[in-house]
């Protein structure tokens, strides 16, 4: 079981995104996206959810094509958490995170007592089980990215399609819910699949990485053998300098001479 491109060819206006990229998202694996600003990384992440038309090549969920599932049975088994997200109805926070359940509800539906359920759990998780009855529309930007991957998380696919997840989170935050997905992932044998731009967090918490470069060019394969100092100064046209010691590996930017 797998979500995987085959010689996929993908492009928006007339900029390359990536030319015949050929890698596979397996269960239990935490995968990371990087990439410049612009470079197409939420657009590839939503064409792995058949959001964005693809040029060439295929991508397939369990050795058949995306385009063959009917929308709903995608939705059941690949997730997406959007980088942003509006609430345009009224709502509470319970309310919201219940969306998540409506792949798995037939129309005209109610959710019952074990959707619910999950919802609270869901709510738990991201630390907003206190929130339940607040409106969406009181939340900070933080509390709106937590209610998001709660509602994702009571949607529970296969696959988590993550845009910058852990952006608007504070440190304590963001280690807490990249160590939930990271837990998570290992243990259901689910698969997450995340843009992320520290280079720190994704080394720490991916155990798979995917660079995009600005001319279609990419590079995947286990973390520790992509994130280096030498492919992330390429990736972002910026010196980059490692530090090692027996437990840790930092990168830090070094600044460069402006005219």
């Amino acid at each position: 079981m797998s979500l995987q491109t085959t010689n996929l060819n993908l492009s928006i206006a007339d900029k390359t995104i990536c030319e015949q990229l050929t890698v596979s998202f397996n269960p239990g694996e935490f995968w990371g996206i990087m990439g410049i600003n612009g470079v197409g990384k939420t657009t590839l992440l939503q064409s792995l959810n058949g959001l964005r038309h693809i040029n060439t090549g295929t991508i397939s969920l369990n050795n058949s094509n995306i385009n063959d599932y009917k929308a709903l049975e995608l939705a059941q088994r690949i997730g997406m958490m959007f980088q942003e997200y509006e609430y345009n109805f009224p709502a509470t926070v319970l309310e919201a995170t219940l969306i998540g359940r409506h792949p798995f509800i037939n129309h005209w539906q109610w959710e019952n007592s074990d959707d619910k359920a999950l919802a609270v759990k869901a709510l738990k998780q991201v630390g907003m089980e206190s929130f339940s009855q607040r409106s969406v529309n009181t939340l900070s930007g933080g509390e709106k990215r937590r209610l998001n991957l709660a509602t994702l998380l009571t949607q529970d696919p296969d696959y988590y399609l993550l845009d910058e997840p852990v952006n608007h989170l504070d440190i304590k935050a963001q280690l807490e819910i990249l160590s939930l997905l990271k837990h998570k992932f290992e243990r259901l044998k689910q698969c997450g699949v995340m843009v992320i731009h520290d280079p720190n967090l994704a080394y720490r918490f991916c155990d798979h990485m995917l660079l995009l470069f600005d001319n279609g060019q990419w590079l995947s394969g286990k973390t520790k053998a992509v994130l280096t100092r030498d492919n992330l100064s390429r990736l972002y046209h910026c010196p980059i300098h490692q530090l090692n010691d027996e437990q840790h590996t930092l990168f830090i930017p070094l600044q460069t001479t402006t005219k």
